[in-house]
């Protein structure tokens, strides 16, 4: 098998700086599956032009494979507008992120049509570290994903078909009303999210609704509400959407998908057919 190149990159909040040796550790990781790494300079931080070049670059490189953002937080946006689309529409590389990168993502759905993968490579060296690294060798690396390795249970509804948008939804709305928001007609809207009690979640499912997004989509996919699950708090995200969704679009949840050290992966701009 041919030598996969691939890079790590950050579009989003700079790593910091004694963060260092987690990073080495991955990397020799890496370099351990046969990989060959590139760390990009950004990770560290940098300007939304050096950020936006560093990712073109990568995505410019015929050899490259995969590009991994090990980044997170709340600055991914600020690179969208500099990005080269026509680039990463030829490109052969898959870029790899989650929770803030729920915007680069989307964008990449929205401009180019292509297919990114919702999922954060420093879960290789987190608390479930064994079953990630089998997982990231079996899936993502030979490009296996499918629905079936997320175990989707349906709250509503027993089927449901579509393009898989969306991501972290405080991130995803972070695109409302530009032209990096994918059309949602006919798409399977995943949802997840880290922090943020049942107000937090109630309000941004009222702008989904008052968007129009839920007239439009196929069904709503739910991931992990790490906050909510962990406080046991009431109403769910589930619950909520119960009564916001239009009553013929299906509901389905996972605990696959989010920011749990154990998270597994899902293909942005892939259709899926997902069945209970």
């Amino acid at each position: 098998m041919t030598r996969k190149k691939i890079a790590l990159c950050g579009c989003s909040d700079p790593r910091r700086k004694e963060e260092k040796g987690k990073l080495q550790e991955l990397t020799d990781l890496l370099a351990g599956m046969d990989l060959e790494v590139v760390c990009g300079e950004c990770i560290w931080g940098g300007t939304a032009e050096e950020k936006a070049a560093e990712l073109n670059g990568f995505f410019a490189d015929p050899e490259m494979d995969f590009i991994f953002d090990i980044t997170g937080g709340d600055m991914a946006n600020e690179v969208l507008e500099l990005l080269d689309y026509e680039t990463i529409r030829g490109s052969h590389a898959v870029f790899v992120g989650y929770s803030d990168l729920t915007v680069v993502l989307n964008a990449i759905l929205a401009r180019t049509g292509r297919e990114t993968i919702n999922w954060q490579i420093r879960n290789l060296i987190n608390d479930d570290a064994e079953e990630e690294q089998a997982y990231f060798r079996k899936k993502i690396l030979t490009e296996a994903l499918t629905p079936e390795d997320l175990q989707i249970c349906f709250v509503r509804g027993s089927h449901m078909r579509g393009v898989i948008a969306g991501g972290n939804i405080r991130c995803l709305l972070k695109l409302a009303g530009t032209p990096y928001f994918p059309d949602m007609t006919g798409k399977i809207l995943l949802l997840e999210s880290m922090s943020g009690g049942p107000a937090r979640m109630k309000t941004s499912l009222v702008q989904l609704r008052q968007m129009g997004v839920f007239d439009r989509v196929s069904g709503v996919l739910l991931g992990t509400f790490t906050q909510m699950d962990r406080e046991g708090l009431k109403p769910t995200v589930a619950e909520m959407l119960a009564e916001l969704l239009p009553e013929d679009v299906p509901l389905a949840v996972t605990p696959y998908i989010g920011h749990g050290s154990n998270a597994r992966a899902i293909v942005i701009g892939r259709m899926a057919d997902l069945e209970a």
